[in-house]
């Protein structure tokens, strides 16, 4: 698991990438012990790819635009290829959970 400080302001672009490099075509973010815990699903197999101190700036402004995001569909264009992204929110053990569908455009 990647403990790091990131490096532009958002967030969830910078996972999306590592997630994209590691192959998966999902992300899922869970709270567990003070930390959101990333992990990049593919092929049915997922590795840890951060962990982000739940009560930091970066922490805050993922959950903000996960929330945002919903269950509408966002394009985003990263590495010069387009994805659209799909945000399912579910709980797990009493906190909220996010289940992210990564779709090559």
């Amino acid at each position: 698991m990647i403990r790091e400080p990131f490096k532009d302001k958002n967030i969830l672009l910078e996972l999306l990438e590592k997630a994209i490099a590691a192959g998966a075509s999902e992300m899922e973010i869970e709270y567990k012990d003070g930390c959101e815990q990333v992990f990049a699903v593919g092929q049915g197999i997922g590795i840890g790819i951060a962990s982000v101190d739940s009560k930091s700036r970066e922490a805050r402004l993922l959950r903000q635009e996960l929330y945002s995001i919903g269950k509408k569909k966002k394009m985003i264009r990263l590495a010069g290829r387009e994805y659209a992204l799909r945000v399912r929110i579910f709980d797990s053990f009493g906190e909220d959970a996010f289940h992210i569908t990564i779709t090559r455009s």
